[in-house]
């Protein structure tokens, strides 16, 4: 990338630049990168002059790319895929199941569902060196740091991208026992919008995925609690903050939440996302089968396309996966 007066970008800029417009921040981009906002910073101005144009218009919720930024990502962001790729080849020809594979996911799967069975792909697998990354959202690009991602969105419409579905979920009001036994326990949705509402923050950000019925619901309840953690929700409602919608897998883990005698107020897709050539690494191969494994529905009846019961999970356990292997 050569600029006017002949000087080359440096390569660490540019892996600099695309963790701030992936990030939002220089702050964010610095605790990505494990280095100083200041050193964000100079990088970047470094850049900018290098290339005689203004990359990032500053505020004071972050940063945007401006036109000439646009441009400029979308070929920084090849060039970084091209250098993960490079690094990736080199060591699967040293030793193919061993090496660096980093997973990104929802807070709520990353330390629920995945979270659990690490310790036992660990045991089967000592050459690999998992990283979970639970700060990931959909409605960002998977970066190329991320080998494999778990997103409630399908990726595969950009054609370097591929997407396999992974489980359904099905959200319904759950309450604790203690909280129905103080308010009572609402068999109608229009009674449940009477009541103390928990919401996570991304439900109250994606209303317009939700059927009519559930959205117009969700606009009358009103929340009494807003939250943008799967854990400090769960706490919440377990502790009798209010009633929520939760994903029925929970129950699988925690019985003596109640599911209220509504039917679910809605059901998605969760997506295992990846690059097309990421699979050609025997280790991502490996951590991918391991993932769908965790999400077996032959074993896992709550991740089931048609909604069950949690009432049906009676002897049905969630037993580690075995590791790298398919159930």
């Amino acid at each position: 990338m050569d600029t006017r007066d002949g000087a080359r970008a440096d390569w660490d800029d540019i892996k600099t630049f695309v963790a701030a417009a992936q990030a939002g921040s220089f702050g964010a981009a610095a605790r990505r990168l494990r280095t100083t906002q200041p050193t964000v910073t100079r990088r970047i101005d470094d850049l900018e002059t290098r290339l005689g144009t203004r990359l990032f218009d500053r505020g004071l919720r972050g940063v945007t790319l401006t036109r000439a930024g646009e441009q400029v990502y979308d070929r920084a962001l090849t060039m970084q895929r091209a250098s993960v790729e490079i690094e990736r080849l080199a060591l699967d020809g040293e030793r193919p199941e061993a090496g660096d594979v980093t997973i990104a996911a929802p807070e709520g799967i990353g330390g629920f569902v995945v979270g659990p069975e690490i310790a036992e792909f660990m045991k089967e697998n000592p050459g690999i060196r998992l990283g979970i990354d639970c700060g990931f959202y959909p409605e960002n690009p998977v970066d190329a740091h991320v080998d494999l991602s778990i997103q409630l969105t399908d990726a595969s419409s950009a054609p370097e991208m591929a997407a396999t579905p992974l489980a359904t979920l099905h959200y319904a009001l759950f309450a604790s026992q203690d909280y129905l036994d103080t308010y009572g326990a609402p068999t109608r949705l229009e009674a449940a919008a009477g009541h103390r509402f928990v919401h996570h923050s991304a439900q109250v950000r994606e209303r317009g995925d939700w059927g009519a019925k559930t959205t117009a619901f969700m606009e009358l309840a009103g929340p009494a609690l807003v939250l943008n953690s799967s854990t400090a929700m769960l706490h919440a409602i377990q502790r009798g903050a209010g009633i929520g919608a939760i994903p029925t897998a929970i129950s699988s883990l925690e019985p003596d939440l109640v599911m209220l005698d509504i039917p679910p107020l809605a059901s998605a897709t969760l997506w295992l996302c990846h690059h097309r050539e990421a699979m050609k690494s025997a280790r991502v191969a490996r951590v991918a089968d391991w993932l769908v494994s965790i999400f077996d529905a032959r074993e896992r009846p709550w991740f089931r396309p048609e909604f069950v019961h949690p009432s049906e999970f009676a002897g049905w356990s969630w037993p580690a996966a075995t590791a790298g292997v398919r159930r």
